[in-house]
Formats: C-alpha cells, structure tokens, sequence
C-alpha cells in the first residue's frame, strides 16, 4: 500500500474528506446571519473586525461560508447583536424549550399560546427585539405615550390589511 520508494502513504491518504451538504448549508446559514446582523447595525466588515478583534478577512470568510468561525467568536456576536448563539447557528428553539425559559426567567407557569407565540415571533425578528429592547428602557411617562401610538399604529395596519 505504501510506496516502496519512501515508505509514505499515497498522496490521496493526504487529501482533506469532503464535507457533506450539510456542512456547506451551515456554514452559508451562518454567514447570511452574520451579514445579515452587520448590515442591520449598518457596520461594513471591518467595523466588526474592529469590534471582534479579529480581520476583515476572517469576517469575509464567514459570510462568504468559506470557514466556520471559533466558538468565541460566535459568542462574542451573540453578545454584540443581542442574539442567542442558537439564532446564529440556525437553531431554532421549541415552543417547550421557550417555555421552559420563561418559567425559569420569571417563575411563572402561567402562559398562554399568545403570549407564547409572541415571544416566538420576537425571538425570530431581531431588529424587531432591539427596538422593543430600547422601546421598554425608556422613562415609563415617555414608554406610555409610545406604546399607546405602536398599538395603535398596528391595530389601524392590520385593519387596512383586512
């Protein structure tokens, strides 16, 4: 099996396996996350780079689903877009998982499939949770006022989408 001249494995034992579709759908998953998350903060590549510490290339490289990046990494992101790890890597988590969630964060087994589906739906939207993040950390005088136009707002699109 070896060559005879120099005792080496041929050079196919060498070449790296392949890695299935799945693996290649991952890693484009979690690149289109990536790119996804930067532009809806309006960052190019090398401002999250900069923020990651890491270069421009490597966050290139994970957009692009050339290279998975390091757990880290994709905690750091986590931690920088207000996202679970799990968003990022494409997983999404069961209405049991949620609920369990929930009844630990707040001690509660009170939750009806509402409340339930909103939480899911808020878990899916980020953009929509940063702004609902940033909507409930105002003063409670100035939250009140906006909530009363955001549900009104809303009651008067779904009307007109009637």
């Amino acid at each position: 099996m070896f060559s005879k001249r120099t005792n080496n494995p041929p050079f196919f034992f060498y070449r790296k396996k392949k890695k299935g579709i799945w693996w290649k759908m991952m890693l484009q998953h979690i690149g289109e996350q990536i790119r996804r998350l930067r532009n809806a903060h309006d960052w190019t590549q090398e401002q999250l780079a900069q923020r990651l510490n890491v270069s421009r290339s490597k966050v290139s490289k994970w957009e692009n689903g050339e290279v998975l990046p390091d757990l880290q990494s994709i905690i750091d992101m986590s931690d920088l877009f207000l996202v679970s790890t799990d968003f990022l890597l494409g997983k999404h988590p069961t209405d049991e998982q949620l609920l369990q969630e929930v009844r630990l964060a707040y001690g509660t087994n009170d939750m009806s499939d509402e409340q339930l589906s909103v939480i899911r739906y808020i878990n899916e939207q980020p953009e929509l949770a940063k702004r609902l993040y940033a909507l409930q950390s105002l003063p409670t005088h100035k939250r009140k006022r906006l909530e009363e136009i955001v549900i009104k707002m809303i009651d008067e699109m779904i009307e007109a989408l009637k």
